[in-house]
């Protein structure tokens, strides 16, 4: 099942498999299978109806099935799909604006890059349980190192 987004079903509203399907953008099939897997459905009449609170619920339960939480001395690791602890404990620090930035490493498993973004009043945190690294800091421009 994708990512489907919750909010586009209305709470207060009654659909049919193909209305449903055409409000997620998906096949009527889809809509078939999710009943099939649990989504509750009003058979006593045809055409089946599902109420929009009863199919809401299902998808954040879906969501909610999928996520997975990191532990403090974990990233998520895209091609891995699990979370994962940074190789070496070492980590690069890499501000965005002055306020956030984020963390850089390695997977421990599959060598891929995994970043996780942080605000900057958690980088003690941070520092507490990985080797961080922080970007050198240029007092002025003829301390660069490329000159012009």
């Amino acid at each position: 099942m994708s990512n489907y987004n919750p909010n586009k079903v209305k709470v207060n509203r009654n659909y049919t498999f193909e209305e449903l399907a055409a409000v997620l953008s998906v096949h009527k099939n889809t809509v078939a299978q999710w009943v099939k897997n649990g989504l509750p459905c009003l058979k006593e009449r045809r055409p089946f109806l599902i109420l929009g609170q009863d199919a809401r619920d299902y998808l954040k339960q879906q969501r909610a099935s999928k996520k997975q939480k990191c532990k403090p001395n974990e990233f998520y690791c895209l091609r891995c799909k699990t979370p994962t602890v940074p190789a070496e404990n070492f980590v690069e620090y890499s501000p965005i604006t002055p306020k956030k930035g984020y963390l850089t490493g390695f997977c421990s498993r599959c060598e891929s890059i995994t970043n996780q973004f942080i605000g900057l009043h958690s980088l003690a945190r941070y520092q507490q349980v990985f080797e961080v690294a922080l970007p050198k800091a240029l007092k002025h421009i003829r301390d660069s190192d490329n000159p012009l």
